[in-house]
């Protein structure tokens, strides 16, 4: 006969409802505590009923992760799918479900609204992507809880997780500085709407200035054509670079065709290196270094503090997570 609530409750002598929060890692139950009713559920192989602790606990045992699934959103952010992943398998640990939601900017705060109306899910995670003053409104006055993925470009008190892009910056740049490089050129996005690239400059321009040193920033719009225009650009300066850092793997690729077309070889003439590891960095002629963010665990930590806040609504964070790390190779 298959082991009950009851019959673990008795081994362990607590109530039923210290063993019911115990395996849903409530706050108020020890670590100890905790530990003690697992390795019992474990030894005494335990198997909750999900469907009815669902129902006990009043529960969805869903997540929902909004965001704008455009075409070809695959290309133009890759890193989105590793966060999903990593979201999805630390709910799954946890005996929830991610529940993927298409929702533009325009429509998020009236589909968020009706879907906490209907209760179809114990919480969200919000993409950076979508949120706009009119859903952060509508999120601080729902009772569903959230966590924003990327952090807000304007005051809020919502909830956020992001990964400390200044950070990055300061390690690319104390990274050539210490490889001997002085004339940078750091290609990178639109100068008022790229938010990331941006923190990554400044991160870049406070180590440079420990220096007494500087660089040239040129502006595109982040894509494969504007690499190749500002690879041009940057070769027109009036002192050619020592090094070409891009702010994405697209920007990169631009540059190491236009570096092939004027036969300068890299890294003996011009060096180049990216951030972010992913997708191309390890597909070209050299393998780029790059400045790497592990997104799968960024997931991770969302998906984690997403159920602290599910059992404790009150639990606030506006948080970095994750340690960028460079990855050297060839090009630089």
């Amino acid at each position: 006969m298959a082991t009950t609530i009851y019959d673990l409750a008795e081994a362990a002598g607590v109530s039923i409802a210290t063993v019911s929060r115990a395996l849903n890692d409530h706050y108020a139950v020890s670590e100890a505590t905790k530990a003690r009713i697992r390795a019992l559920a474990e030894e005494m192989d335990y198997r909750p009923n999900a469907r009815a602790r669902s129902f006990a606990r009043k529960k969805s045992g869903i997540v929902l992760f909004v965001t704008d699934l455009h075409r070809n959103v695959a290309f133009e952010n890759p890193h989105m799918f590793e966060i999903m992943t990593g979201v999805s398998r630390c709910l799954e640990e946890k005996n929830y479900a991610m529940l993927l939601r298409h929702v533009t900017a325009k429509d998020a705060p009236t589909v968020l609204h009706d879907l906490m109306r209907r209760e179809e899910a114990d919480g969200v995670i919000v993409h950076a992507g979508i949120l706009t003053h009119a859903l952060a409104v509508t999120l601080a006055h729902l009772p569903l809880p959230h966590l924003v993925l990327g952090q807000p470009d304007f005051p809020t008190l919502l909830c956020w997780m992001d990964i400390n892009h200044e950070q990055a910056g300061q390690q690319a740049a104390n990274y050539l500085l210490d490889k001997g490089y002085r004339r940078m050129v750091f290609l990178m996005g639109d100068r008022e709407s790229d938010r990331i690239s941006l923190a990554r400059r400044k991160g870049m321009l406070a180590t440079f200035a420990e220096e007494d040193l500087s660089f040239t920033t040129l502006y595109g719009d982040s894509s494969y054509e504007s690499g190749l225009s500002l690879a041009m650009e940057a070769l027109r300066l009036e002192e050619r670079p020592e090094i070409m850092l891009c702010t994405n793997n697209y920007l990169a690729m631009g540059c190491l065709q236009v570096l092939r077309q004027q036969n300068l070889r890299v890294p003996a003439d011009i060096a180049i290196m990216t951030f972010d590891n992913y997708p191309f960095s390890m597909l070209t002629q050299p393998q780029l270094t790059a400045v790497e963010v592990d997104m799968y665990e960024m997931g991770q930590e969302a998906a984690r503090f997403l159920m602290r806040k599910i059992r404790n609504p009150l639990l606030q964070t506006q948080s970095f997570c994750t340690i960028p790390r460079i990855v050297e190779r060839a090009s630089t």
